[in-house]
């Protein structure tokens, strides 16, 4: 990677505005992870209010024979989520998914310098098929021919 590639976020997939489905571990599919990756950013934008209990959570479903899953974040209810919130994770296995009510919203506060994440299947847990969101997540690749792509 160019020195002009580590000043931004790296680069950017998005997952289409889709309704969330109900799935436990090691939740619905959103993304492949091909190579060891430095995962910048991750984040949901809401396009269609949730209007009930929605107890949420993302997990890497590793390759790597014998791994178990791995939570991303601390699972959260997004109950109040309505369109234009925005929720992300905070970089830490052990904090809650953040919500922000209507535009504002961080991203990583816990690891500015992102998180290392193995090759794998980046899932998202829903207790509720309730609420529909568009997903943008960032990465830099660390192995060369590292990428994340859309499922």
């Amino acid at each position: 990677m160019a020195w002009w590639e580590e000043i931004g976020l790296g680069i950017k997939v998005e997952r289409a505005a889709d309704a969330l489905a109900i799935d436990a571990s090691p939740g619905e599919p959103f993304f492949t992870v091909t190579g060891l990756i430095r995962l910048t950013g991750l984040l949901g934008y809401c396009t269609v209010a949730v209007g009930g209990a929605n107890t949420c959570q993302f997990t890497l479903d590793p390759d790597a024979a014998g791994a178990a899953v791995t939570v991303l974040d601390a699972n959260l209810d997004i109950t109040a989520s309505t369109e234009g919130d925005i929720i992300s994770i905070a970089g830490d296995p052990g904090t809650n998914l953040m919500a922000g009510h209507v535009c504002v919203q961080q991203m990583l506060p816990v690891a500015p310098r992102g998180v290392i994440l193995e090759a794998g299947v980046i899932g998202f847990i829903a207790t509720a098929a309730l609420g529909t969101f568009r997903w943008v997540l960032y990465y830099k690749p660390v192995d060369d021919g590292a990428t994340v792509t859309v499922i």
